[in-house]
């Protein structure tokens, strides 16, 4: 009798627990809705390399997947999308990569993942979204969200099994940003790489 009544209180516990209330592909449906119901965004964010390499600095985001990264720790790196194209510039080498996003796409993380099956699993503070798709750059990805699904971490392995991983902290919706930022006008001395990320 004991048995039967602990067994029917984990049943009841399974189907109340947070862990299991949300597939994911709702879980990836709520993140891209809060990402792209987001007008604007500010905050700092840590990018660390697949070589381990640590970067911080600031960012500005403005929907529709424009974004704006000057990182000051190490400094000379500035990294911009207008959400159709791709800009990471190095001011200490001088040189920058432009990689064409495609027509379509969003440009940002919720266009990234497009085409990914996902399992999602946490609830009530935040959630975690991994994703798979065997064949892509980024085969894996796994996205750390708050309660409200707004993005705080994302972790990206390559199809070495390379990761890197970035964090925003500090977030804010309210200050302002202005459009032009996103627009980034490359040095005319600068040495050019088209579509680095395409490079197999």
């Amino acid at each position: 009798m004991r048995k039967k009544i602990l067994f029917a209180i984990l049943i009841i516990l399974v189907s109340l627990s947070p862990l299991s209330s949300i597939s994911g592909d709702d879980a990836v449906a709520r993140f891209r809705g809060r990402m792209n119901n987001t007008e604007k965004l500010a905050g700092t964010i840590s990018w660390t390399t697949p070589t381990g390499s640590i970067y911080t600095g600031s960012f500005r985001y403005m929907r529709p997947g424009m974004i704006f990264v000057r990182f000051t720790s190490p400094p000379n790196k500035t990294i911009v999308s207008n959400g159709k194209r791709l800009w990471i510039y190095d001011s200490s080498s001088n040189i920058c990569g432009v990689q064409e996003l495609g027509s379509g796409g969003s440009g940002g993380i919720a266009g990234l993942i497009s085409g990914y099956s996902a399992t999602a699993f946490g609830g009530g503070d935040g959630y975690t979204i991994q994703l798979r798709a065997p064949g892509r750059n980024f085969p894996e990805i796994t996205l750390n969200v708050d309660g409200s699904f707004m993005l705080r971490r994302a972790i990206l392995k390559n199809q070495a099994g390379q990761v890197m991983s970035f964090s925003l902290n500090l977030l804010d919706s309210t200050g302002s940003v202005s459009p032009g930022i996103f627009n980034f006008s490359v040095p005319s001395n600068a040495q050019v790489i088209n579509n680095p990320l395409d490079i197999r």
